[in-house]
């Protein structure tokens, strides 16, 4: 291998690049290959002009050859998670985006990659988490609290979607998408407000009686009833949504990959070669596990903040 030669191979494909010459980078990078069949750099610059030229499969054949020369580098896995996302293989970018996050749990681009799968799966609980890890790894990260914001849209919670919405046009006042969402999003919610009726019970002598006996608890107005209600509402449906994510994980990923951990140690003499692998993805289960069961307790501790706070007699001084 000539070193000098492959670098100035390297050196004409980034050229050209910025020049937008990709056929002339490839060539470049190729040549490359050609002298040292390893050269990270060569097979990096390869994947990026296979993804600017839409060759997505390319693209990730490119970086799962960057995988095994670098086995400890996430971000070739979160890029082949991102470029898995936009073809549509959501389950697919999931189990690639876990091997990123077990790599390196600083990244919060494999965090926001993993909400836009998880979502698109239909499991919003556990993408609420992935967007709150990234939101708390890079809080300048707009794009994050937009899709936060439809995350919550979904799930029905307007009033956390409008706050997320409100957060990304902080940070970019020309986020288009974060403006129409909230717009939708406040005239949802202005529209819910008001098909809520708070006098809509019938009375009775009991509930009369009841009234008129001393309360333990605060003594709320109209519109604190409302905010009351609303507060609480929010907070079963994100234990519901939570609940149902734990559920499902369980049998989706938490039970396959016990079974997969079973199989490869009844393989005798071939568990050397499939037992690690197994391990690593029942590890990343766990503890996938363990942080969606924290997320619902914390969610349920905070219902009952909420309920012990309420029934507290106001002290007035």
């Amino acid at each position: 291998m000539n070193r000098p030669e492959v670098e100035a191979f390297c050196e004409r494909g980034r050229d050209a690049l910025k020049q937008r010459d990709h056929a002339e980078a490839n060539d470049a990078f190729e040549s490359a290959l050609a002298a040292d069949p390893d050269c990270t750099e060569a097979y990096e610059g390869l994947a990026t002009v296979s993804y600017l030229d839409g060759d997505f499969v390319g693209a990730i054949k490119h970086y799962s050859k960057l995988t095994l020369l670098k086995p400890s580098e996430g971000r070739y896995h979160t890029n082949i998670g991102a470029i898995y996302n936009r073809l549509g293989e959501h389950q697919k970018a999931c189990d690639a985006l876990r091997k990123a996050i077990q790599r390196d749990k600083k990244c919060a681009e494999s965090y926001y990659n993993l909400g836009i799968a998880q979502r698109k799966l239909k499991q919003n609980a556990m993408a609420v988490s992935a967007y709150k890890e990234a939101i708390k790894l890079n809080p300048a990260m707009a794009e994050a609290y937009q899709n936060l914001g439809n995350t919550y849209v979904e799930m029905g919670n307007l009033q956390m979607a409008i706050v997320n919405f409100k957060k990304a046009l902080e940070l970019k006042p020309n986020f288009e998408k974060a403006r129409n969402g909230l717009e939708t999003a406040e005239a949802q919610f202005q529209q819910n407000k008001k098909s809520i009726n708070p006098f809509g019970r019938l009375v009775d002598a009991n509930s009369q009686a009841a009234k008129a006996a001393p309360s333990a608890g605060r003594v709320l107005n109209e519109q604190e009833r409302w905010e009351e209600r609303a507060i609480v509402k929010q907070l079963a449906e994100e234990i519901e949504h939570l609940g149902k994510g734990c559920l499902e994980y369980l049998k989706q990923k938490l039970e396959p990959a016990v079974m997969d951990v079973e199989r490869a140690t009844a393989q005798g003499a071939d568990a050397a070669f499939t037992l690690p692998e197994a391990s690593e993805n029942f590890r990343d289960a766990v503890n996938q596990w363990g942080a969606l069961r924290r997320s619902l307790k914390r969610k349920v501790l905070e219902l009952r903040a909420h309920e012990e706070f309420i029934n507290t007699p106001e002290i007035k001084l």
